[in-house]
């Protein structure tokens, strides 16, 4: 009886990730929601960028001399030019927004804002799109859309992508760099072609370089024989950083941040803090990264392991390396910015923490995007306002838990509500802050560290402090730029004749803007202070600018304590209090 030789085993043909189309569509899907709150959320750290990317567009240079408004220790003089201490490459890929923009409105102050915003939304949903579409190659395509948009909703992601900083442009960098080294399973010239994103991302943000670094051995040493095509790929964005040094630095290894000195945080400190601090804790502010962390050591162990390994790496690389950072805190922002860029290397392995604990998963999940999602519709720069004024070296409150910023902004139950307007070739933010089970009454008490609004007449409601107003010792003290306060006229106020009332002591000038949602500007009233002061502010709805009113210092330098404010009928007698 004879023999059969048995066939040779044909290789299993790759995994077929998810389509591009449904890529793209859930790209525009998390576009929508990344800018659904309507307002730039920015800092000083975004406006170079920002500015750079429009002096690319509009003077065809890389420099700030068109933006005098950039002061130190944003930008340096160099030579005859004006530089941002940051890198270009967030500015070079954002420059296409900035001209849409442009053809559409003027590149003005609120301009620039709003079109680094829309590419900083554009850049983090396009990266969870690409991350999409990695882990769809290795798990099935519902858990890769669903890890996916945790990713861009319950993570820094979401917060980053409000203005135009570094870390955008670097996280989609780094996901298209994942997409490449998971296709690479398959094809092994997806191996050096990763060279090309993980060299725009250093290019887009220089504190990745450390995993960026840890990436590129971890592809090195899985597929050695693409070394040279991995570093051929890394040529054009390399050429171009080190251009932009020679231009504007006079030699390919200078750059505009002295980042030496900067390495100063005690070792441990900045490390757990970027971990577990209620100010700052990646864990406390993105609670599913647990999970995906978890994810990441099942891979490690089980399946996946050169890639598991290579990302742990670089995360614990990343980790390391800005944890000594003098500012490891990222300074004004929501939550742990510098660990931002390390996401998408975790939350490729998150549905592998969903096998481990699937509802312990979803629920993290629902509370991270919570998180977040109060971040986008509720801060404001108010808790750094009030908690790190003046700044204390050893930052003891990124360690308060009862004064966090979830809890300082969850209590405060202010929701902030905006929409872009275009009008004559401009944009403007029109925005409407509502107060959760706000108090209505006509004045506002200030007793301990609260204020509190009384009287039985309700003329006013969605009462708050803006900025860095804060209430002591029985006033509300108002020492920086837009501190102040704001109330909004009740339905029924707007029927009646009203008189806004003041009284307090201070210098400067005190400014009173009436404002809705609908109307085209603020309309301010000055009123100059040199001592005691008594402000008697008219207001009638139907030849106001607006239901809202808001007290403040505006831009000007000044103080002002504040002792009363009542929002009465006209001619109604001092003093008089009409109780519940």
């Amino acid at each position: 009886m004879g023999g059969r030789t048995p066939e040779p085993e044909e290789p299993l043909p790759p995994p077929v990730g998810p389509s591009p189309v449904s890529a793209v569509r859930l790209s525009l899907v998390l576009f929508v929601a990344l800018v659904a709150n309507g307002r730039p959320i920015g800092s000083g750290d975004a406006r170079p960028t920002e500015r750079v990317a429009a002096s690319l567009v509009q003077q065809r240079r890389l420099d700030l001399d068109a933006y005098p408004d950039v002061e130190e220790p944003f930008a340096r003089q160099v030579g005859a030019h004006r530089v941002s201490i940051y890198p270009i490459g967030s500015a070079v890929l954002a420059a296409p927004v900035f001209a849409a923009a442009r053809a559409l409105f003027a590149l003005d102050e609120t301009g620039l804002a709003l079109a680094g915003k829309w590419a900083a939304s554009l850049f983090s949903a396009a990266a969870a799109a690409l991350l999409y579409l990695a882990i769809g190659r290795r798990r099935p395509h519902r858990e890769a859309l669903w890890a996916a948009a945790v990713f861009a909703l319950g993570t820094s992601v979401w917060s980053t992508s409000q203005a135009l900083w570094q870390h955008p442009a670097a996280v989609l960098s780094l996901s298209a760099a994942l997409l490449c080294m998971v296709r690479a399973e398959g094809d092994d010239r997806w191996a050096g072609r990763a060279g090309l994103p993980l060299a725009f991302a250093v290019a887009a943000r220089y504190a990745d370089i450390a995993l960026v670094a840890a990436l590129a051995i971890g592809i090195a040493v899985r597929w050695p024989r693409r070394i040279p095509l991995l570093a051929a790929w890394a040529m054009p964005p390399a050429a171009l950083v080190l251009a932009y040094h020679w231009a504007y630095f006079g030699s390919p290894w200078r750059q505009g941040l002295p980042a030496a000195g900067r390495f100063s945080a005690p070792w441990g400190e900045g490390h757990l803090g970027l971990l577990v601090s209620p100010g700052k804790g990646l864990f406390v502010f993105t609670p599913i990264a647990l999970m995906a962390a978890a994810g990441l050591v099942r891979a490690l162990r089980y399946d996946d392991r050169v890639l598991a390994a290579t990302c742990g790496a670089a995360v614990l690389a990343h980790w390391i390396f800005v944890g000594r950072w003098a500012e490891w805190h990222g300074g004004e922002c929501w939550g742990p910015r510098l660990m931002t860029d390390a996401l998408p290397l975790l939350f490729l392995f998150l549905p592998d923490g969903y096998d481990l604990a699937p509802k312990l998963t979803v629920g993290l999940s629902v509370l991270s995007v919570a998180v977040q999602a109060l971040g986008a519709f509720a801060y404001d720069y108010r808790w750094e306002r009030l908690r790190q004024r003046p700044v204390a070296a050893a930052h003891p409150e990124l360690w308060d838990v009862s004064h966090s910023p979830i809890a300082f902004y969850a209590t405060r139950r202010l929701v902030i509500f905006a929409l872009p307007r275009l009008a004559d070739g401009r944009v403007e933010i029109r925005e409407h802050p509502i107060v959760l089970a706000g108090a209505h009454g006509s004045r506002l008490a200030f007793a301990g560290d609260r204020l509190r609004v009384d009287g039985a007449d309700e003329t006013m409601q969605d009462v708050h402090e803006d900025r860095g107003a804060r209430v002591q010792d029985g006033r509300l003290r108002l020492r920086g730029r837009w501190d102040g306060v704001f109330l909004r006229a009740t339905e029924d106020a707007r029927k009646r004749n009203l008189e806004l009332r003041v009284d307090g002591e201070g210098s400067g000038v005190l400014y009173v803007g009436e404002r809705s949602f609908w109307s085209p500007s603020v309309r301010w009233t000055t009123y100059p202070m040199s001592g005691p002061f008594h402000v008697r502010h008219p207001y009638s709805y139907a030849t106001s600018g607006g239901s809202d009113l808001v007290i403040t210092l505006g831009r000007a330098p000044g103080t002002a304590d504040i002792d009363s404010v009542a929002l009465v009928p006209r001619g109604e007698p001092e003093g008089v209090i009409r109780l519940r």
